[in-house]
């Protein structure tokens, strides 16, 4: 496998997922590679990339682009959006029935979903290695905090993006595991889809937006999306940055725009941009031009590294400190969004001027080979006759 592809097809697969998992797998065994979100898909491919043939990809299918190309081994496991304790039950279920038809030599799992703590269960259970991408990363946001620590602690091998999260693991007494400084692959994922400065511009004039001088915000967070107030605070504030002169681009999901349609956001007269979800290739491309990001999405604070651009965080707290050093900053639902954002704005240049030479802090392009290698070394333990 070499790919993962992004846009939607919905003649590929049937409109009803089939009943139980299902795998192309190339050969018996292989790796595992579990995807439970969206932005999972994108960060992945260069792992996947790395490993070849030998990965084989299981999802649950509710977060993701409902096609994948026909060569790419995938299973379904179909998880209804019911209780949390359901959910995971079924998906668990998926898992073990999927390992059991098909063993693989190891399990690879990113992220803090449910899907994959659901598939570390199922692995432990049955005896097979769990590497671990994204370990030792901390928050205080219930229930991902939880499942982040107890992805943790049944991981095999730890592959940790910073020293910020081998000092988490070292706190959490998880140091004399196999813990690796892997990075994760924020940075190549996003240069080998953002598009040319010729095809970027040309997106801009398509949106009508001039280089520098528009903010590209996302809201996702349960945080924000459950409190009304807060999310109506938030794109409030916004709304004053568009009065100040500064147009708001607001991408969001069903997920996001059923709440900002609760909160009243849509009907109140705010000129915010809100605009369905974009391709990931086309937001990179807004993103690397938007004079400030503003957003509650580790992923879009960690692709903020990589494109060099400003970000507000919109949240009380952030699992990825690591942003706050150079390239962004705290700004809570209530606090002063504009006019925090019209400063960075007006003082803007200089501000992207600084970051331009500041690494990202989540990895130098060779992360995904770091964490294919830790997989391999994983594979090669495995004994012959359980292979």
């Amino acid at each position: 496998m070499t790919a993962v592809l992004e846009h939607t097809d919905r003649r590929a697969v049937p409109a009803t997922p089939p009943p139980a998992p299902t795998t192309a797998s190339p050969r018996p065994g292989g790796v595992a590679v579990v995807l439970g979100a969206r932005p999972e898909v994108f960060k992945l491919a260069p792992v996947l990339a790395a490993l070849g043939d030998t990965a084989r990809l299981v999802r649950c299918g509710r977060h993701l682009p409902p096609r994948l190309s026909a060569e790419d081994p995938l299973a379904f496991l179909h998880s209804p959006a019911d209780a949390r304790g359901c959910g995971i039950a079924v998906a668990l279920e998926g898992f073990q029935r999927e390992f059991a038809a098909d063993r693989p030599d190891a399990v690879l799992v990113p992220g803090e979903t449910d899907v994959a703590l659901a598939a570390a269960l199922a692995a432990d259970a049955r005896g097979i290695p769990l590497v671990r991408v994204d370990a030792g990363v901390r928050g205080h946001d219930l229930p991902d905090a939880h499942n982040r620590v107890l992805l943790d602690r049944l991981a095999d091998v730890l592959c940790a993006a910073t020293p910020v999260n081998l000092a988490n693991l070292e706190a959490d007494g998880l140091g004399v595991r196999d813990v690796r400084l892997t990075g994760n692959t924020t940075v190549e994922s996003v240069r080998h889809r953002l598009m040319g400065e010729r095809d970027r511009l040309a997106v801009l004039r398509r949106w009508g937006l001039e280089p520098d001088r528009y903010v590209l915000a996302t809201l996702s967070h349960p945080d924000n999306l459950d409190d009304e107030e807060a999310l109506f605070s938030i794109t409030n504030q916004l709304a004053g940055v568009v009065d100040a002169g500064h147009p708001v681009v607001l991408p969001v999901d069903p997920r996001t725009r059923a709440a900002v349609s609760r909160a009243g956001v849509l009907s109140s007269g705010m000129d915010l941009r809100v605009v369905d979800r974009l391709w990931h290739s086309e937001f990179l491309a807004l993103a690397k031009h938007a004079g400030l990001l503003v957003t509650d999405s580790g992923a879009v604070q960690e692709e903020a590294t990589a494109l060099k651009r400003p970000v507000l965080v919109v949240r009380r707290s952030t699992e990825r400190p690591e942003v706050l050093r150079d390239f962004g900053r705290l700004v809570g639902p209530h606090d002063d969004l504009t006019g925090l954002a019209l400063d960075w704005l007006v003082d803007g240049d200089a501000r992207r001027a600084a970051l331009v030479g500041v690494p990202s802090p989540f990895g130098d392009a060779r992360s995904g080979e770091r964490i294919a290698a830790a997989v391999r070394d994983v594979v090669a333990q495995v004994p012959q006759n359980v292979r």
